[in-house]
C-alpha cells in the first residue's frame, strides 16, 4: 500500500463567522502525475467541488493551501482528502477515520485563534490507478483465504473433480502467485482454479473498484454463438460497423474459437456444462475478454457478412463499461399472450427470483391458467429460455399447474422446502393440453429442477439447446468480500438440491425433444426461429 503523508496546519477562525486553514501534504514516496491535483471536501462545501486544491511549495515535497471557511469558532467540520485525476474522477480516502463508523471522516473542532490540526496520513490502496498490482504477499493470502472458504462451506466439492486432483489444482494455483501481479491475472489464475470445481453457484465476481479505474476499452460487439459458428447480434456503440449476423473469425488476429476456449476455462458451470459455459461467456464476453487479453486501443476483426462467403475486415473503436452494462436488461419477466384463433397462449416466465414476492407470482399465475380454462386454450408455450432460475416456491406452483399427477418436486426434505418433497396438489384450474417448453444455456439452478420434473414425467415436448442445468445443483450461496482485492467470492453452502427423478445424467441439461437454434440469417432479421417453430407444433396438433 502506497502512503501520502499529509501535514495539516492551521485553520483559523476569525470574525466569528469565517475560519482560515492551512493544508500541507507531505508525500513520500508518491507523486502526482500530470494532471492530478489534490482537493479537500467536506461538509463546508457540500463535498462538492474543486475550489479547495493544493499546491506544492517550491523545491520541497509538500503541498498546501489556505483556504477561508464559513465556519464559526466551536465549530466541528468534516473532511476528507481528494486525488482529483486527470480526466476528472476523484479517489477519495476510503476510511481515514474508522471512529466515525458511519462515513470515516476526519473531524476537526475549529477553535478561537486557529486550530492546528495534527499530520494525517492519505492511505492509497491499490485501486487508486491503473494498473492495479498486488503484492505477493497479499495475493497468497487472498487465495489461501478463497481455498479455506470454499473448503469449508461448499457441500458437494468434489462431485466432479475427485479431492485429490481438486487439491493438486490448488497447490499448482498457490504456486503461481511467484511474484507480484496485476489484478487482472490473478483473476484469471483464480477463476481458472475455482471453475474446475464444476459448481455453477460457486464463482468469483470482479470488483466495481476495478472497473471504475480500468481503461474504457472494452470490446464492443454482442455475440452468440451458435453451430454454424460465433454471430453477431449488435453492437454496444452507437455505429453497428459489423451487421448483425455476420459471423466473427477473428479479433486481434486470434481465431475466436480459441478466445472462446481460453474464456470457458475460467467459467464455472455445474458438471462442466457446455451449454451454460457458452452463455455465461457469451453474456460477459467483453468483460471476460478485457481480464485475459488487456485493452487494446482498438479491435481489428474478420468477418462474413450474412448472405455472403467472403471475409472482410473491420477495425472497431472500443466502448465503455457502462455502455456494455446499460445493455444487460433483458425485457419483461412475466408476460402472457393469446395467439388469436390458434387455441395457444404463450406464457413466459424469465426468472422464478421471486424470493420477496412469491404471493404476486402465485397471483400472476392463478390469473393465466384461469383464461387459459375459460378460453379453452389447447396449447400452451411456456418460454423459459434466459431463466437463471429462484425460489423453488415459484417453480414448484407453476409445476403444479402441468403436472397429470400429484408427485414430489424434490427428492428429499430440504429445510424450509420439506413439503415440496411431499407429492405436489394439483392446481385447480391444472392444464390438461398440449405444453411446448422453449429453453436454452441460460436455463440454470431452480430451472433445472423444474424441467428435469417435465421430462422426467413426460410432460410436454422441449424446444430449443441444452438448457444450462441438471436435475441437481447446489444453492444457498454465502458471499464474502476480500480483503484486500475485494473480489466478491459466492461459494454454494449446505447441501445439494435435486428434483424428485431418477436416471438422469447429473452433467448434462436437459436436451430438447427438438433442437432448434437461429441462423445468422435469423438473427440478421430479427426472426425467432424457436418460437415459430413451437407455433408450428401447435398448428400441427390443431390440425
Amino acid at each position: 500500500m502506497m502512503r501520502i503523508i499529509i501535514t495539516v496546519l492551521c485553520i483559523s477562525a476569525f470574525c466569528q463567522l469565517h475560519a482560515q486553514t492551512g493544508v500541507t501534504f507531505r508525500l513520500n514516496p508518491f507523486s502526482l502525475e500530470q494532471g492530478e491535483s489534490i482537493i479537500v471536501r467536506g461538509n463546508f462545501n457540500q463535498w462538492n467541488g474543486n475550489d479547495y486544491q493544493l499546491t506544492r511549495l517550491p523545491g520541497e515535497d509538500l503541498y498546501t493551501g489556505n483556504f477561508t471557511l464559513k465556519v464559526e469558532p466551536e465549530d466541528t467540520i468534516e473532511y476528507k482528502f481528494v486525488l482529483l485525476r486527470s480526466d476528472g474522477s476523484a479517489y477519495w480516502e476510503r476510511n481515514p477515520n474508522p471512529a466515525d463508523q458511519e462515513y470515516g471522516n476526519r473531524i476537526a473542532l475549529i477553535g478561537q485563534g486557529g486550530t492546528e490540526l495534527p499530520v494525517a496520513t492519505f492511505d492509497l490502496d491499490e485501486y487508486f490507478r491503473y494498473p492495479v498490482v498486488f503484492s505477493q504477499e497479499k495475493l497468497q493470502e487472498e487465495f489461501v483465504r478463497v481455498r479455506r472458504l470454499i473448503e469449508e462451506v461448499h457441500p458437494a466439492l468434489y462431485d466432479y473433480t475427485p479431492k485429490k486432483a481438486l487439491e493438486s489444482i490448488f497447490d499448482k494455483g498457490f504456486k503461481q502467485i511467484d511474484g507480484d501481479l496485476d489484478f487482472a491475472d490473478f483473476h484469471v489464475l483464480l477463476s481458472r482454479v475455482i471453475a474446475r470445481i464444476g459448481c455453477g453457484h460457486t464463482s468469483i465476481w470482479t470488483p466495481s473498484d476495478y472497473w471504475k479505474i480500468a481503461p474504457e476499452r472494452l470490446f464492443p460487439l454482442k455475440l452468440r454463438f451458435l453451430e454454424e459458428g460465433t454471430c453477431v447480434t449488435g453492437t454496444y456503440g452507437q455505429v453497428e460497423e459489423v451487421p448483425r449476423g455476420s459471423l466473427l473469425h477473428t479479433v486481434n488476429g486470434i481465431p475466436v474459437h480459441e478466445i472462446i476456449q481460453t474464456l470457458e476455462a475460467g467459467t464455472p458451470a455445474d458438471g462442466f456444462n457446455p451449454s451454460n459455459l457458452a452463455v455465461r461467456v457469451e453474456r460477459d464476453f467483453s468483460k471476460k475478454y478485457a481480464l485475459c487479453y488487456g485493452y487494446p486501443e482498438q479491435f481489428r476483426v474478420s468477418f462474413t457478412a450474412p448472405g455472403s462467403d467472403q471475409t472482410e475486415e473491420a477495425c472497431l473503436l472500443p466502448v465503455s463499461v457502462e455502455q456494455v452494462n446499460s445493455s444487460s436488461w433483458k425485457g419483461d419477466e412475466l408476460s402472457f399472450r393469446e395467439i388469436e384463433g390458434a387455441s395457444t397462449g404463450i406464457l413466459a416466465i424469465n426468472t422464478f427470483a421471486y424470493y420477496d414476492r412469491v404471493d404476486m407470482f402465485h397471483a400472476f399465475l392463478d390469473s393465466v391458467f384461469q383464461v387459459v380454462r375459460e378460453r379453452e386454450i389447447g396449447n400452451l408455450i411456456l418460454d423459459l429460455r434466459g431463466n437463471a432460475g429462484g425460489d423453488p416456491f415459484c417453480s414448484f406452483y407453476l409445476f403444479s399447474y402441468l403436472q397429470h399427477e400429484p408427485v414430489p418436486y424434490f427428492a428429499e426434505p430440504y429445510g424450509k422446502y420439506t413439503p415440496l418433497a411431499e407429492p405436489i396438489p394439483l392446481a385447480g384450474n391444472h392444464f390438461t393440453g398440449n405444453l411446448f417448453t422453449l429453453i436454452d444455456g441460460y436455463g440454470f439452478s431452480t430451472t433445472g429442477h423444474f424441467c428435469a420434473l417435465l421430462k422426467y414425467h413426460r410432460i410436454g415436448k422441449f424446444v430449443g439447446t441444452e438448457l444450462g442445468a441438471t436435475y441437481t445443483c447446489t444453492g444457498n450461496v454465502q458471499y464474502e468480500n476480500l480483503e484486500h482485492t475485494r473480489i466478491i467470492v459466492g461459494t454454494a453452502r449446505e447441501r445439494r438440491y435435486s428434483a424428485a427423478v431418477r436416471g438422469m445424467d447429473r452433467k448434462r441439461g436437459v436436451m430438447p425433444d427438438y433442437r432448434v437454434e437461429p441462423s445468422p440469417q435469423d438473427i440478421a432479421k430479427g426472426t425467432d426461429r424457436v418460437l415459430e417453430f413451437a407455433l408450428s407444433l401447435a398448428s400441427e396438433k390443431n390440425n
